[in-house]
């Protein structure tokens, strides 16, 4: 098993330690992560973008998972003038 730690950006949340095999269930299991993050704070979404870092013991960047809200310009919802 190998260490990763799991920084999710623009937020007060601590990393979190996961013991994962490889990068593909560390990837995995951060994924699942979000989902739970969204559902105990989901005003989250609505706040543009957010990354969680997936590091390894030492604190290298390996990979970023990034979601983005976006209005896409089609949407009734955009203001004119946007974009």
């Amino acid at each position: 098993m190998t260490r990763f730690v799991f920084r999710l950006k623009n937020t007060s949340e601590a990393p979190l330690d996961y013991e994962c095999e490889d990068i593909t269930e560390a990837q995995a299991e951060a994924v699942r992560y979000l989902g739970r993050y969204l559902t105990e704070n989901p005003g989250f979404a609505s706040e543009g973008h957010w990354v969680l870092d997936i590091q390894n013991g030492v604190g290298q960047s390996l990979v970023q998972i990034i979601v983005a809200t976006v209005i896409p310009r089609s949407s009734p919802m955009r203001v004119k003038g946007d974009g």
